[in-house]
């Protein structure tokens, strides 16, 4: 079997129209860069539109093209993941299939993992291209991962990744899957590289801010223990607040008989506090079962 060097791996989500135009730019600048690649589509049980356009590019351009359905929908890590295990190419490339990030960017992440030897490079877009808000909340789970992680793991769906980290992906089994986050687990060599980013020309993106709010949870939850050392802090302040509170009012009602109802707030104060600790652990405990139950990332419908 003749190696390929790049595999180009797109999730789709009821994307139709930008399916064409993205395997045609992505031919163009391999063509140009003389590298030879496959195009791998994972249609994430989106629409059978989707579907049918991908057998249509498949049946046009069967040696360049795999495509994959899931049997649901599993998110764009689970579709990402499923690309990178059926991937034959000495190197990953992921790229949305939106069009936001032209196909001829991917120059940039070639050209830049070349020059400095990057395990991973990341495609980073303008940061005027997003809401404040949205700027605010990434700088903050970067900076909890800076500290929690030792670097940025914070990357994006436009990256390149060497064949040493994709294989460590392959045999992966960590359940809530964040393919950035797995990443940072085995390599701190990253790149970014400035990209351009235009406006989506179909449908609209599946991240509102719910969502992106919802993720950062997740995130912050499933593959950092941050929680639960703020538990244990505030668990042990209280201990030592209400030890010191404790023996003071026991002065205050033995040694002068009386009795203030500032008692009942610190009591209600170390129930909130009980409560709130034991839904955290809670949350902990299901990822534990989770982590036995291993739910798995993708499962695949048919693939060509």
């Amino acid at each position: 079997m003749t190696q390929i060097n790049f595999s180009i791996i797109v999730p789709v989500f009821k994307s139709v129209s930008s399916l064409e135009p993205l395997f045609k730019g992505v031919q163009e600048v391999m063509n140009e860069l003389n590298y030879s690649f496959e195009l791998i589509f994972v249609e994430d049980n989106g629409s059978n539109d989707s579907w049918e356009e991908l057998l249509r590019l498949k049946k046009n351009h069967p040696d360049l093209i795999k495509i994959i359905r899931l049997s649901r929908n599993f998110g764009q890590n689970g579709a990402t993941l499923c690309g990178i295990d059926e991937a034959i190419g000495s190197k990953i490339i992921t790229l949305d299939d939106d069009l936001q990030t032209p196909p001829k960017e991917i120059k940039k992440l070639i050209e830049a993992q070349e020059n400095d030897q990057a395990d991973v490079v990341y495609g980073k877009q303008p940061d005027q291209n997003t809401s404040w808000l949205r700027r605010i909340g990434a700088r903050i789970v970067k900076q909890i991962f800076n500290q929690n992680q030792g670097g940025s793991s914070v990357g994006s769906s436009f990256r390149l990744i060497d064949t040493h980290v994709a294989d460590r992906l392959r045999f992966h089994s960590q359940d809530h899957l964040f393919i950035n986050q797995v990443i940072s687990w085995y390599t701190l060599n990253f790149k970014f590289v400035d990209v351009e980013h235009n406006s989506r020309k179909e449908g609209k993106s599946g991240y509102s801010l719910l969502t992106l709010i919802s993720i950062s949870f997740r995130l912050i939850f499933y593959y950092t223990s941050i929680p639960l050392k703020i538990v244990v802090f505030l668990c042990a302040l209280f201990g030592l607040s209400a030890s010191i509170l404790g023996t003071y009012y026991l002065y205050q009602i033995v040694g002068l008989g009386q009795e203030e109802k500032i008692i009942l707030f610190a009591i209600f104060g170390t129930i909130g506090l009980l409560l709130g600790s034991i839904s955290i652990f809670g949350i902990y405990l299901n990822r534990i079962y989770s982590s036995r139950v291993k739910k798995p990332n993708y499962s695949i419908k048919v693939k060509h």
